[in-house]
């Protein structure tokens, strides 16, 4: 049985569904082309932790290391990622984005921040604005590792 209160639930549903609205809108602002979503989240990890072994991406991903595997060997066929003997485990290799992969998260990511901030700039006014940083305080608090 669910103990959560009927409110906590209702502004956890409001919250999801307002977060996929906004990362669907901002999505088609910085497609990037040839890369899957699966493939893309894989080069933002990179990006963001540097270079990692197909089984610690796995990990993060929550996904079955076949599956990673897969995706890494579709990202270095098009050339977006390298895969790199680890520096004291000689049975490992760790992913590493390369420059084109690294040219394009940044691009997309900063089409994303571009569009995401015209709706901003184009929908709220100056209060919700300052409401909206408060409210970042807040998710980034929510959002962060325990």
């Amino acid at each position: 049985m669910n103990d959560t209160p009927d409110e906590t639930l209702e502004a956890a549903r409001r919250l999801r569904l307002a977060t996929n609205r906004i990362r669907r809108l901002t999505r088609q602002a910085g497609e990037p082309a040839g890369v899957t979503r699966s493939q893309e989240v894989v080069l933002l990890v990179l990006r963001r932790e540097g270079p990692l072994s197909t089984a610690e991406l796995a990990e993060i991903e929550r996904v079955r290391p076949q599956s990673m595997g897969e995706i890494v060997r579709g990202l270095a066929a098009i050339g977006m990622v390298t895969k790199e003997p680890h520096p004291t485990d000689g049975r490992r290799e760790l992913v590493n984005l390369t420059r084109v992969g690294r040219a394009v998260v940044e691009r997309t990511s900063a089409s994303r921040d571009a569009e995401l901030a015209t709706l901003i700039e184009s929908r709220l006014d100056k209060d919700d604005r300052a409401t909206l940083d408060s409210a970042l305080e807040v998710l980034e608090r929510l959002a962060a590792e325990r």
